[in-house]
């Protein structure tokens, strides 16, 4: 009788632990039905339905949660299939820290991952939250509030951006500069324009000039070129007077303005050309191949295509021809 008892009770907790698991490793994924031309959900191992379909448009599941739409309105299901904000907001932005900024009636407000409104619907508009601050609109200035709904930067800014290592970019009037999370301003609005981070530095332009900033929002080099590229391998190329050069991550022009065209860095080298004809520097500047070629590309895998009197092949970077 002990034995059948014990016996019993493992098949239960078998049972209970295999349930357990079942309903923590279910993982749904989309379907959609002609016939309705709605969207529904499956369990990806079993196909059994979990959400018949109802929804107009879902997008990309992200942080295991996905975003849903019903009769124009919008909400979040979980990786179960667990409606956990429900469809009856106008718009929503994905999580991002644990937070989802939502709208309803034109208001904008947060929801936790719990769909809780943890920020009232009070704002104009809404951000996501990077950095544990998010870009929200008062009338038609912005600022910034925490996770805990305090505004922490007043809304004074025509346009406000997302933080990234402590910095956020913002617009007064049509120029461009940067805050910390304090609201103290790291660069003054200044810059006509601002482009994204690349190697940490990030061109900016400045009455029609261009220059760089780094990671922390200080002009390492000065606007005064007539047009840059991104940093690639620690080296950007500048236009001055129509002849190009490269500078580093200091500002150092460690090639002087005097080719006629030239290609970014690829594995060490750059293609330049001067009177009609191509070759190759170094990451030091020296030519390390002569410019000769009618036309190179860059290096990949450590060849190049180049034309010499009209024919093609590949070379290496001791300008040796290799066969690819």
């Amino acid at each position: 009788m002990k034995r059948y008892l014990l016996f019993s009770l493992l098949v239960i907790q078998s049972i209970l632990f295999i349930s357990c698991q079942t309903n923590k490793y279910i993982h749904i994924i989309p379907f959609f039905s002609k016939e309705l031309e709605l969207y529904g959900f499956k369990d990806s191992i079993t196909s059994k339905i979990i959400i018949s379909p109802k929804y107009t448009i879902i997008n990309e599941q992200k942080n295991g949660l996905t975003s849903v739409s019903q009769a124009n309105k919008w909400g979040f299901i979980n990786e179960e299939g667990k409606e956990i904000v429900p469809c009856k907001y106008d718009d929503i932005l994905d999580y991002s820290e644990q937070l989802a900024a939502i709208s309803l009636n034109n208001k904008w407000g947060f929801v936790d991952a719990k769909g809780k409104i943890v920020i009232p619907l009070k704002y104009d508009n809404a951000g996501q939250f990077c950095e544990g601050q998010a870009a929200i609109k008062v009338k038609d200035k912005w600022g910034y509030v925490n996770k805990s709904g305090k505004e922490v930067i007043k809304p004074i800014y025509d346009n406000a951006w997302d933080f990234k290592n402590g910095i956020a970019m913002i617009r007064v009037e049509k120029k461009l500069g940067f805050i910390d999370k304090f609201g103290f301003e790291v660069i003054p609005p200044k810059f006509d324009d601002v482009w994204s981070f690349q190697e940490g530095m990030a061109k900016v332009v400045s009455n029609f000039a261009y220059g760089f900033i780094d990671i922390n929002g200080k002009e390492v080099i000065p606007c005064k070129y007539d047009e840059v590229t991104d940093f690639k391998e620690g080296m950007a190329r500048f236009d001055s007077n129509y002849r190009y050069g490269f500078i580093n991550k200091i500002g150092y022009e460690v090639v002087a303005p005097k080719y006629d065209d030239a290609y970014n860095f690829s594995e060490g080298y750059a293609g330049v050309s001067s009177n009609g004809k191509w070759g190759f520097i170094d990451i030091t500047g020296a030519e390390a191949i002569p410019l000769k070629y009618n036309s190179v590309s860059d290096f990949k895998n450590g060849v190049s295509l180049v034309d010499l009197d009209n024919e093609t092949f590949y070379i290496n970077t001791k300008e040796e021809r290799v066969n690819k």
